[in-house]
């Protein structure tokens, strides 16, 4: 009998076990198939039809290894209620065996027992028993063992931890008795780590409608699998497909992540299969659905019975039972990496993913083969440029159709022309003249490549003896907007934008961002002063030579037409404006003077991202979903900086003005300049982190840019509010552009700082008279970001009041009951104050015991040991019942 499974380390093997063996009698294979795990380096289990289990020890001997019959509970032969469909195993601290299988009845079954001396036993799980609710990510609620439901912890507002466990286990009962087993069973079992060594969680998927996680205990005496989660998903998916036709889960695999779960289902419904991305937060129990796709015909296997799924990061592999794979890529699995027919390519046995974008494949004739679906791409998860010259094939796989870049380049503009001129003919003639054309798949991006060479178009210069060289600046920008536009409408009229690439697509919508761009900025030139348009034309030229620096054939333009012409390479303006404000700066020590520059040089750049932004705002439901999971080329490094440059200038002019006596009136407009500043530069800081990948470098230095800048323009922000309402009208400038603005305010202030976790500057805000109110509704939303070390607005207060200000009475009288068990968990490891809270919400008996801790401490002094113990005789007293000998203890440690 041949089979393959997962070796113990993770890598994908094939065994072969000879009959001499006594395989395929022991489990009742008889050469049909089988599930199987490796519970060690070379020891697996088999399940066959036969119901039976085998031990298969010394499982890589030619000989066959030594077979040992898995036994039940009581000693007899170990066996499943219905034939086995699905077998998956972990590794343990010990060495011990610990393997899960799953029956077509949808029964589970924990195989335990010691590997070395070949005893292992079978035994169910008990399904019945789902009034707790656990964990895996809390110690503290998983040692409580049996009965600790109400420890677990739940974070909705307005419920408290009891609630949430009753309502878990109202919901798990409630999924138990409505479920009517169907033909196929447990379908697919997923294991990731748990809270502790000896702790692993596993992903049931059944095919009736059953997504469940379990807590399993691998130590050396280990403990009855739990329920942790029964979710009951169907409805979200039938929304998600809106259809009301029965949906059968096919296969389901997850990840695990600092702020939860992360899990991916297959599923088939009316004969079609789909991918659903589901989370659920630690310590909820909900799953939200985030995700769902119905992947073009082909794209997934014909046949989805025992289909299995793999997940990695984005990357998600679809591997059939006879042996054709498929590889998806993106959250909203937007992108077809590979497709692995078997019908002309080696079938596949096994898959693992050994390093986040490297594959191990097993195949009987190749063995292990390692496979990079990322290797082929050009276009990075943050590109320096926006439009890749190559792109890779997006056919069929390796082997797709050869494609004349040059034919579909000229297929793509030839059919553009004819939509201009009228002469483009049906949808669908169109459509089939584009494909045969191999625009589709051509590596040249050809529509991109259409798209930006009409925002990078240069001005033709006329010949002959007209005076005039050409169409001005302004008309050339305007008529290559036209022509964009235009080619937008071709792709949606002509029904193929949804045809194109996603990364395509993206690049094509960019261009429109950055002509746009481009426009507005040309606009504010023409409409600014003399001395304002100067500056603006300054940074232009300065963007322009730039450009030209990197491409000779620019030479004989001049730098402000490059700059105006060349759209795709608007970012150059960013180190431009920086540069430009530098220098202007240190020719001019007026303050005014200074504050106009500063102020030329921030519109300059803000009504471009605006304008960027505008654009993208109109045309929201064409940007494909990998959008929101990248980085825009308004929140690149040079963006930033010179945000962050024209911050830093505003914030010191602004400080100065402040100290002035005869610029004081200057003092409310740069503050207004700062907070047009600041938001798309947090925004920005923002957006990157959230587009760098988990615990990454990246991430940490992404973060430690975001706080920075949030601390000094935040504190800036709240500065300038106060001093707002300080400076008279009159002091303020009369005339000119500094004119313009509004003053920053408390409540713009605060809507900054809570988009962008500025705790210190809302409590600020909160902690005047009237303001207990907002407090709370901050505390209550406010829940932080966990992922990178961002803690809640609540334990921020908590901090704040009883900790560092000692105002620990004011925050026990005003706070609210919902509040009070996160308090309590947040002041475990403050003795001093956590009986307070205790005395607050009447757990007497437990605040004794605390102060009883505080009096009897080491090296306490006489005076706040007697003041302890006393209290805690007093709340001793209070707690009532039998407290005789804990009194006794109390009044010797006060007579001592």
């Amino acid at each position: 009998m041949m089979f393959s499974a997962h070796g113990s380390r993770g890598e994908v093997v094939r065994v072969g076990v000879g009959r001499g063996a006594g395989v395929d009698g022991a489990v009742g294979a008889n050469g049909t198939r089988a599930s199987a795990a490796f519970v060690s380096d070379d020891a697996c289990v088999v399940f066959g039809s036969g119901k039976r289990g085998v031990l298969i020890m010394n499982a890589y001997d030619e000989g066959g290894g030594s077979v040992r019959v898995i036994e039940g509970e009581d000693g007899s032969e170990g066996t499943t209620r219905a034939t086995p469909t699905v077998c998956a195993a972990t590794r343990t601290p010990s060495g011990r065996a610990s393997a899960v299988v799953g029956d077509a009845d949808g029964d589970l079954y924990e195989i335990v027992g010691d590997i070395a001396n070949g005893k292992l036993s079978i035994r169910a799980f008990d399904r019945k028993n789902r009034s707790h609710w656990v964990d895996d990510m809390h110690d503290d609620e998983e040692a409580g063992g049996e009965g600790q439901a109400t420890a677990s912890p739940t974070k909705t507002p307005g419920k408290n931890r009891a609630w949430g466990a009753l309502r878990s286990a109202t919901m798990a009962a409630g999924g138990l008795l409505s479920r009517k087993h169907k033909p196929g069973g447990v379908r697919s079992l997923s294991f990731v780590d748990g809270s502790s060594e000896t702790r692993k969680r596993l992903l049931v998927c059944v095919s009736d409608g059953a997504l469940e996680e379990w807590s399993i205990d691998v130590s050396n005496t280990p403990r009855p699998a739990k329920l942790a989660h029964a979710h009951n998903i169907v409805k979200q998916i039938q929304r998600a497909l809106r259809t009301s036709s029965n949906v059968s889960f096919v296969s389901a695999d997850w990840t695990l992540t600092d702020v939860g779960v992360d899990i991916t289902l297959l599923v088939e419904c009316d004969g079609k299969g789909s991918l659903h991305r589901f989370q659920r937060a630690h310590g909820t129990d909900a799953l939200e659905i985030v995700a769902s796709a119905v992947p073009a015909a082909g794209a997934l296997p014909n046949n989805l019975n025992r289909v299995r799924l793999y997940v990695e990061g984005e990357d998600t592999f679809v591997l059939a039972e006879d042996g054709s794979a498929a590889m998806f890529t993106g959250l909203d699995y937007s992108r077809v990496l590979a497709r692995m027919d078997a019908s002309n390519h080696e079938p596949i046995l096994d898959v693992k993913c050994v390093r986040p974008g490297e594959w191990v494949l097993l195949s009987d004739e190749g063995g292990v083969t390692t496979f990079n679906p990322h290797t082929r791409q050009t276009t990075p998860r943050r590109a320096g440029k926006v439009t890749p010259n190559k792109r890779t094939s997006r056919g069929d796989g390796p082997s797709a159709n050869a494609v004349d870049d040059a034919d579909a380049i000229e297929c793509v503009r030839t059919e553009f022309e004819n939509y201009l001129a009228g002469q483009s003919g049906s949808r669908d003639q169109t459509k089939s003249r584009l494909r045969a054309a191999g625009a589709f798949v051509s590596e040249a991006v050809p529509f991109a490549t259409m798209s930006k060479s009409s925002i990078d178009a240069l001005p033709k210069k006329l010949s002959g003896k007209s005076n005039r060289g050409g169409p001005s600046i302004e008309e050339h920008v305007a008529e290559k907007i036209g022509r964009y536009l235009s080619f937008l409408d071709f792709l949606t009229e002509s029904g193929v934008w949804n045809d194109i690439d996603s990364d395509e697509r993206l690049e094509i919508l960019t261009h429109g961002e950055m002509i746009s761009a481009t426009s507005r900025f040309v606009d504010l030139k023409n409409t600014a002063d003399d001395e304002a348009r100067t500056i603006l034309e300054e940074i232009a030229t300065h963007a322009g030579a730039e450009m030209k620096a990197i491409d000779s054939a620019l030479d004989e333009r001049s730098d402000l037409e490059v700059c105006f012409s060349r759209s795709s390479e608007v970012c150059s303006m960013f180190p431009a404006t920086a540069s430009v404000l530098e220098k202007r700066l240190k020719e001019d020590n007026d303050l005014e003077k200074r504050a106009l520059i500063l102020d030329t040089c921030a519109r300059g750049l803000l009504v471009s991202i605006e304008a960027a932004n505008d654009f993208r705002r109109r045309r929201t439901t064409m940007y494909p979903h990998s959008a929101s999971s990248g980085v825009s080329w308004m929140c690149e490094m040079e963006a930033r900086e010179a945000l962050h440059a024209l911050a830093s200038v505003t914030i010191k002019l602004q400080a100065e003005a402040a100290e002035s006596t005869t610029g004081m009136g200057l003092g409310p407009v740069l503050g207004s300049r700062l907070q047009a500043v600041a938001a798309p530069l947090l925004d920005a800081c923002a957006a990157y982190l959230n587009a760098a990948l988990p615990h990454s470098t990246a991430r940490i230095d992404a973060h430690d840019e975001y706080v920075k800048n949030r601390t000094i323009l935040l504190s800036a922000l709240l500065n300038c509010a106060k001093q707002s309402a300080t400076v008279p009208q009159q002091s303020r400038p009369q005339h000119g552009p500094l004119t313009e603005g509004v003053d920053v305010t408390i409540e713009s202030v605060a809507a900054v700082a809570e988009a962008h976790f500025g705790y210190a500057e809302l409590f600020e805000i909160c902690d005047t008279a009237g303001g207990v109110p907002r407090l709370h509704h901050y505390m209550r939303t406010l829940l932080g970001a966990q992922e990178d070390g961002e803690e809640s607005f609540a334990h921020f207060v908590y901090q704040k009041l009883a900790i560092e200000q000692d105002r620990d009475a004011v925050l026990l009288r005003d706070l609210p009951v919902e509040f009070h068990g996160d308090l309590e968990r947040f002041l475990a490891s403050h003795p001093d104050l956590r009986w307070l809270m205790e005395l607050r919400v009447g757990k007497y008996s437990e605040a004794s015991e605390t102060l009883a801790a505080i009096g009897n401490r080491d090296g306490a002094d006489a005076l706040k040991k007697r003041r302890a113990l006393s209290l805690a005789k007093l709340a001793l007293l209070a707690a009532g019942g039998n407290v005789e000998d804990r009194m006794d203890v109390i009044d010797t440690a006060l007579a001592a």
